[in-house]
């Protein structure tokens, strides 16, 4: 009998794996639901503990509060501050800059900061877009597992992690996974999507957010609270003015010694980057 149930326990998975694979949805749809019901109208503002985890830190990791401002379409603004110095990151449609300790740092995306573009994007043509741009294969949707959950992954074949993709649950359509890829030996960078929250009528925001390399958690973001359609004010993403306002690093001549102010903006970026 313990042998019959096997083989019938492996029909029905078989029939139901063959069930689920007919029903692969093209990408375009996909992000069609993703967006209507994550991506975010108007705007938004999250109150967050971020937890960073590094074996060179104190007890292994620290938690810093951070300020995201969510404003579509496409506007993104991270705020966090430690040790009297402030970071602030600002992504634009087409544009972004980072400012640590008053001083200009970059003006490019890492690849972690991705992680907010199915939520800041309310239109599905604006979300192709933005996974396009980062190496989304939009024409690639397989099924795959993951946390018990079948999802469907677009950009990727099954198990290839070599690429960029995004993971939505099967059921919900809520993003789930977004992975970046690791090709050339470069560490796989994935994000974790997990415990979402309505944060507005049908819009959901998940409370649990968690960065790995390589499979180690380096970082976790907690939703503390939130406040949907804050009146933001258009200056906090106006980049043109705040690179008026604030010079760039340069690098120091190869004689000097980073002066204080130098030296703790790069004892920030080591706590936090």
């Amino acid at each position: 009998m313990g042998w019959y149930l096997r083989i019938v326990s492996f029909v029905a998975f078989v029939a139901v794996a063959v069930c689920s694979y007919a029903y692969v949805l093209p990408a375009k749809q996909l992000l069609a639901f993703v967006s209507d019901r994550v991506g975010q109208e108007g705007t938004l503002v999250v109150l967050q503990k971020t937890v960073l985890y590094d074996p060179t830190l104190d007890g292994g990791m620290q938690e810093l509060e951070e300020t995201l401002y969510f404003k579509s379409p496409g506007w993104f603004r991270a705020e966090v501050g430690t040790s009297g110095f402030k970071k602030v990151h600002i992504v634009g449609p087409e544009s972004a800059l980072t400012i640590i300790g008053g001083k200009i740092m970059g003006e490019t995306e890492r690849l972690f900061d991705h992680f907010k573009d199915p939520f800041v994007y309310n239109k599905p043509d604006d979300l192709a877009d933005a996974l396009t741009r980062i190496g989304v294969d939009l024409d690639t949707v397989a099924l795959g597992r993951f946390r018990e959950k079948i999802a469907f992954i677009i950009g990727s074949e099954l198990s290839d992690e070599s690429v960029p993709q995004v993971w939505v649950d099967k059921e919900s359509f809520y993003p789930i996974r977004f992975v970046f890829g690791g090709e050339d030996g470069s560490p796989v960078r994935e994000v974790e999507y997990a415990e979402y929250r309505e944060v507005a009528k049908g819009k959901r925001y998940p409370a649990r957010i968690l960065f790995y390399e390589d499979g180690d958690l380096v970082r976790m973001q907690v939703l503390e609270s939130f406040e949907i359609n804050a009146q933001i004010s258009d200056d906090l993403f106006d980049m043109a003015y705040l690179k008026r306002m604030h010079e760039p690093v340069t690098p120091p001549p190869p004689s000097s010694e980073l002066d204080e102010v130098k030296k703790s903006i790069q004892d920030f970026r080591k706590v936090y980057e």
